[in-house]
């Protein structure tokens, strides 16, 4: 693993923002330890497992959908962030309600829940 140069877990979740909403995908997944898992709420059904997978699910979010995702309110514990976000797709008036939890350990994002509406 490369060493990180992020500190603290308020910093992991507003860099991968920030690169989710560049749709720079390597920066993206740079945040994300090589054996990340994301998954989605409720049920907690594991989405994707480590930076592959990854890499394929958000190459479509980020070339075709144009996805942006606008931060509404972040709560951070310890090594744990929420995020409440619109997210929006190029072309589209929809707005998605979403939040994002983030699991940090060691500089990088370890884990991740979705929920959306």
């Amino acid at each position: 693993m490369t060493e990180s140069r992020f500190e603290t877990a308020e910093e992991l979740a507003q860099r991968q923002l920030d690169c989710y909403n560049a749709h720079d995908l390597e920066g993206f997944l740079d945040v994300y330890a090589e054996d990340a898992k994301l998954y989605v709420l409720p049920g907690g059904t594991l989405i994707a497992e480590g930076r592959e997978q990854m890499r394929e699910r958000y190459r479509t979010r980020f070339e075709l959908d144009k996805v942006q995702a606008k931060l509404v309110n972040r709560m951070v514990l310890g090594s744990r962030v929420i995020d409440h976000e619109h997210v929006t797709r190029a072309g589209s008036d929809a707005v998605t309600q979403a939040a994002a939890i983030y699991d940090t350990h060691s500089g990088r994002i370890t884990a991740a829940w979705f929920v959306s509406e």
